[in-house]
């Protein structure tokens, strides 16, 4: 599996300055504002959100990391074999995401995916803007993506063949959860007639950082899905609106898999063990 993680995300806004306040006084992330532009850091990474003043709230792209520019060079010769157009990324792109080299391709949904490798880091040790213990990221990259689309089977057939991710579970026949690296998924589709990004998850390494945050959320009226336990990767999380309207589930304890052991699951039954009731101006909403 060359893929290693989701390494960022790239999103336009008409907000900005409702990100930058949003990031370091909800998620603890310093912000680097340069214009039209918006970086947040959860680690050493020099950013792993990438936010640009637009006229939609939207996914723009999803950074896929390899080790080399050997496995980008593969990555690259097995997209083509397949047929898929792929761009190559010049010397001006790669400044503009950080990387030594990049590719990039779209997705039957339309998705653009981009994969490279050499993302700028700073080592220096990372101050939150928030008391927290920080994220879980490393090798797990910076969380995972779960994305509504419309050409279900044409995608997950493009993430499975064409980038190499491997199945965890699906669910009722239209979710898919997929895996690149230990983490339970770094991505998830979902069929649907209303396309786009449902949410991105952060997961803390601590639980009181989820406790913590959650009274955040409260106070200014955010939280969109109640505390609650994951029936397949058991996370225990929350769910918190955006300043694009797009969920962040805020979560702690996800179980790992190991590709070599791990076999696909069809799951049943309710997708959380308990919790993740809907809120509506903070009244609980039945699902």
């Amino acid at each position: 599996m060359l893929i290693r993680s989701l390494a960022y995300v790239g999103l336009t806004t008409r907000d900005l300055a409702g990100w930058e306040s949003f990031a370091g006084e909800v998620l603890g992330l310093p912000a680097d504002r340069a214009g039209d532009r918006l970086l947040l850091r959860m680690d050493e990474r020099i950013y792993r959100f990438d936010l640009r003043q637009g006229e939609r709230e939207e996914l723009a792209w999803l950074g896929w990391e390899v080790a080399s520019a050997a496995d980008l060079a593969e990555v690259e010769r097995s997209l083509t074999a397949a047929g898929l157009p792929v761009h190559r990324a010049d010397d001006a792109e790669c400044a503009d995401r950080r990387l030594i080299g990049m590719i990039s391709v779209r997705d039957p949904a339309g998705v653009r995916h981009e994969i490279g490798y050499g993302q700028e880091a700073d080592f220096r040790p990372l101050r939150l803007t928030r008391p927290l213990s920080g994220y879980l990221t490393g090798g797990f990259g910076m969380g995972h993506a779960v994305i509504g689309v419309k050409e279900y089977d044409e995608t997950l057939a493009f993430l499975v063949d064409g980038l190499g991710f491997r199945i965890s579970d699906t669910f009722g026949g239209f979710i898919a959860f997929l895996h690149c690296n230990p983490r339970h998924h770094s991505i998830a589709l979902v069929h649907t007639d209303e396309p786009g990004l449902r949410h991105i998850m952060l997961e803390t390494t601590g639980l009181d950082d989820v406790g913590a945050t959650i009274d955040v959320c409260l106070s200014r009226g955010i939280v969109t899905r109640t505390l609650g336990r994951h029936t397949n990767d058991r996370a225990v999380s929350f769910y918190l609106s955006t300043p694009s309207g797009w969920e962040i589930e805020y979560g702690w304890g996800g179980i790992e898999v190991d590709s070599a052991d791990h076999s696909a699951r069809q799951l049943v039954g309710p997708t959380s063990l308990w919790g993740h009731q809907h809120l509506v101006d903070n009244e609980i909403r039945s699902s």
